[in-house]
C-alpha cells in the first residue's frame, strides 16, 4: 500500500475475467489513439493508414494467410519466452538461440541429406532444437549453479552467436561465387510443404501450433510445469517445498531455448530456403514483447503473434495507402506493449483518495 499525491494503491485481492478483458481493450483503445497521433505527426491521413494497415494483414484471405507466415516464428519465441519468464528466468537471449538453432539445423541439413524425407525433416528439427538447447543451457548452468545474472549473460549470448554465424556466412558456409552473407540453398527434399499451394504458408505453422498446445500441457498439467510455476511465484518457498529450484532452472532454459531454435529452422526450410545473416529479422526481441502482451499464456501468445504477424504484413500496404513509414510499426508494438503493461496495474491495484488525516 503506497501513498502518492494523496491517492492510495492497494492489492486487488481478486480481479474478475471481465475487469481485466475491459482494461485490456481499453489499453489497445489508447494505443490505437497514440498511435493515430504519431501518423498525423508525419502528416499522413490516420483513416487511410489504418486502412491500409488493417487491409494488407486481414483484409484478404492471401494477406491473412502472409499474416501467419510472419507470425510463425513468433509463435516460437513468444513461447521460449513464456516458458522463461513463468519461471522468473528472465530470457533475452531467445535472439541468439533462434540463429543457433538455424545454424545447427542447417549443419543437419548438409550432413544428413541421404535419409528418406520424413526422418531427414525430424533429424533437421531435433538439431536445431539441440542448437537453440545449447544456447540457452550456457547461462541456465551459471544461473542455476554459480548465480549468475542470466539477462546480462543472454544478452551477451546474442552477440557471440550472431558473430559465429557472421564468420559461417563469410567463410565455410558462404554461398559459393557470391559476395552477400548467404548459404547454398537447401535441398527441397529439407523444404517444409505447403498446407495451402500458390502461398508461403507451410507446415512451420503446424509446428508452431503443436508447440503452443505441448507447451501449455508442459505448464498446466505437468509436474515439471508446477515447479516451474512455483519457482515463478516465490524460489524461496519453492525450495521449502522440495523443488531442486538450480535444476528446473537448467531446464527452463534448455526447452526455452529450444523451442527459440524450431523457429530459427523455421526460416531456413520453409521461408528463405538459405541461411542467412538477416534470418531472424529480431524475431527473439518481438517474442519477449508477444509474451509480456500474452500474460505469459501459451495459448494467448498464438493470438497475439497472429496480431503482431499482422502489423508487419500490413505495414507495407500502409505505407503504399499513406506514405507512412513502415518503421512505425515497430513504435506501435512498443506502445501497444506499454499501454498494456500500464493498465495491467491497474489489474492488480485499485486507486483510492487518501482522507486527510488518513
Amino acid at each position: 500500500m503506497t501513498n502518492v499525491l494523496g491517492f492510495r494503491f492497494e492489492k486487488r485481492e481478486h480481479a474478475s475475467r471481465l475487469w481485466q478483458t475491459m482494461l485490456v481493450l481499453t489499453a489497445i483503445l489508447v494505443a490505437l489513439l497514440i498511435s493515430g497521433l504519431l501518423i498525423v505527426s508525419t502528416g499522413a491521413d490516420v483513416g487511410k493508414a489504418f486502412a491500409g494497415l488493417y487491409g494488407g494483414a486481414f483484409g484478404t484471405p492471401k494477406a491473412f494467410i502472409e499474416t501467419l507466415v510472419k507470425a510463425t516464428p513468433l509463435i516460437l519465441t513468444g513461447l521460449a519466452a513464456t516458458i522463461a519468464f513463468r519461471g522468473k528466468v528472465m530470457n533475452i537471449g531467445a535472439e541468439g538461440q533462434f540463429l543457433g538453432g538455424a545454424i545447427t539445423g542447417y549443419w543437419a541439413i548438409l550432413k544428413f541429406s541421404f535419409l528418406n524425407p520424413w526422418l531427414y525433416l525430424l533429424v533437421i528439427l531435433f538439431s536445431a532444437f539441440v542448437g537453440g538447447a545449447i544456447c540457452g543451457v550456457i547461462p541456465g548452468l551459471l544461473k542455476g549453479y554459480l548465480k549468475v545474472d542470466e539477462t546480462i549473460v543472454t544478452v551477451m549470448m546474442n552477440y557471440l552467436i550472431v558473430k559465429i554465424l557472421s564468420y559461417l556466412m563469410s567463410g565455410p558456409w558462404q554461398a559459393a561465387g557470391k559476395f552477400y552473407k548467404f548459404s547454398e540453398e537447401v535441398p527441397q527434399s529439407a523444404y517444409y510443404n505447403l498446407i495451402f499451394p500458390n502461398t508461403r504458408l507451410d507446415y512451420g505453422f503446424l509446428v508452431a501450433i503443436i508447440a503452443t498446445i505441448i507447451v501449455y500441457w508442459l505448464l498446466q498439467k505437468t509436474r515439471l510445469g508446477f515447479e516451474i510455476r512455483s519457482i515463478g511465484q516465490n524460489p524461496v518457498a519453492a525450495r521449502f517445498k522440495g523443488i531442486n529450484v538450480s535444476r528446473t532452472i537448467i531446464i527452463i532454459m534448455i526447452i526455452s531455448g529450444g523451442v527459440a531454435g524450431l523457429g530459427g529452422i523455421g526460416e531456413v526450410i520453409g521461408i528463405q530456403h538459405r541461411l542467412r545473416m538477416d534470418i531472424s529479422n529480431g524475431a527473439g526481441f518481438t517474442g519477449i514483447i508477444i509474451a509480456m502482451l500474452a500474460g505469459l499464456n501459451p495459448l494467448a501468445v498464438l493470438f497475439v503473434a497472429i496480431f503482431m504477424g499482422g502489423l508487419l504484413n500490413g505495414s507495407n500496404r500502409m505505407q503504399i495507402y499513406s506514405g507512412v513509414p513502415t518503421a512505425l510499426v515497430y513504435a506501435m508494438q512498443a506502445i501497444v506493449l506499454l499501454s498494456l503493461l500500464a493498465f495491467q496495474v491497474l489489474a492488480k491495484y485499485r486507486i483510492r483518495r487518501v482522507a486527510k488525516g488518513g
